[in-house]
């Protein structure tokens, strides 16, 4: 465990086999044989020729998703409803800046608590015993 950094907690018949292999296993070794070969068929021009069409597939293929992206946004921001009145919006900020539309009622005495508290004495503990 010490000697690989605690990636193998133990060495033992489980993990011998891919721990110590040199080699890929043969159908990934095969496959490796295939595209080489399929590589090595292709000339260099021909090469060229699938990269410049790659390029320009996946350069036309970002433009799409650009556009799309450009189109999805200036389209949002055009359908989006108000969500609020402006009449009453206005109405409250002249209410809260400059008290417009309240009343100069103050209340006289103490006013009733929709609160209710349980209060008890300190020198009670929940705790006791």
């Amino acid at each position: 465990m010490r000697q690989t950094e605690g990636r193998v907690p133990v060495f033992s018949h489980e993990v011998v086999p891919d721990h110590l292999r040199t080699k890929p296993d043969p159908e990934v070794e095969e496959q490796e044989k295939q595209l080489t070969t399929d590589a090595a068929r292709i000339g260099a021009d021909a090469a060229q020729k699938q990269i410049q069409s790659l390029n320009k597939m996946c350069s036309n293929l970002l433009e799409k998703i650009s556009k799309e992206e450009r189109e999805s946004e200036s389209g949002g921001l055009r359908s989006n409803k108000q969500t609020f009145n402006p009449a009453d919006t206005n109405a409250l900020v002249a209410a809260v800046a400059f008290g417009k539309g309240l009343s100069n009622w103050r209340p006289s005495g103490k006013m009733p608590s929709g609160i209710k508290t349980n209060i008890k004495s300190a020198s009670m503990h929940p705790y006791q015993r």
